[in-house]
């Protein structure tokens, strides 16, 4: 009997042999591969009929692999970076827009445990170092800086206002933030399409307002202490 996965993994396990191993390409061409074979099973053709006209149709290895020879290790170098700043960034998969497909909603799904288990630990980091500043640092902050908000510039306002936002609100925002996953694991049948990519981005913005909240506390006691260094001297 057909296997569809079974067949595209030995398509895959070909098309490496054959010389194209850039995994960000192969992974493209899976999705297109994948995209293809669903269309027509859902027009009423057979898997096994659906899937040798679609890999027909995406090409043969050889020419795959001169056209992505164009690429080549360039590419999969700076794939590499790429995954490397995101994982700092906290965005657990670089390639999620090209594997998730919405249309197809249980393909490369992981367990919805793994994913809250990776979301958790590129989080944790973050919410630790915050919650040391909150409440070891910021205090300190606030009383070197009482007062000095009129003359800050924009951009370090901008931060201060976002160290105050996160120190006074961040646990009742992450308590809602819990609250809506959990409506929407409990309510939603497409969630689990979007959980991921939701989650990383979610994960991306809480690390980008942690950093930026402690750069203008920094830069701003930086400033004070300069100030209050030159009325000294005078």
């Amino acid at each position: 009997m057909f296997n569809l996965d079974q067949a595209i993994a030995g398509w895959r396990r070909q098309m490496a042999a054959d010389g194209l191993k850039a995994s960000a390409a192969l992974d493209e061409l899976e999705s297109h591969l994948q995209d293809d074979v669903e269309r027509q099973v859902q027009s009423g053709i057979g898997a096994e009929q659906a899937f040798h006209a679609a890999v027909s149709r995406l090409g043969k290895s050889n020419a795959l692999t001169h056209e992505f020879a164009k690429i080549g290790e360039t590419s999969e170098t700076l794939a590499r970076i790429k995954y490397f700043l995101l994982t700092l960034a906290g965005i657990q998969n670089p390639i999620l827009a090209i594997n998730m497909n919405t249309s197809s909603p249980n393909r490369n799904l992981e367990p919805a445990w793994a994913t809250y288990v990776k979301s958790i630990t590129f989080a944790l980091p973050a919410a630790l170092l915050w919650l040391f500043v909150a409440v070891f640092v910021f205090p300190k902050f606030v009383e070197v800086l009482s007062g000095s908000r009129d003359w800050m510039p924009g951009v370090l306002r901008l931060g201060w206002d976002l160290a105050l936002l996160m120190t006074h609100y961040l646990f009742p925002i992450c308590v809602a933030c819990a609250v809506a996953i959990g409506l929407l694991e409990w309510r939603s049948a497409n969630w689990k399409r979007y959980r991921k990519v939701a989650l990383a981005s979610g994960i991306f913005l809480f690390n980008s307002a942690v950093l930026i909240a402690i750069t203008a506390m920094v830069v701003l006691s930086l400033v004070v202490a300069s100030d209050l260094a030159r009325h000294a001297v005078k």
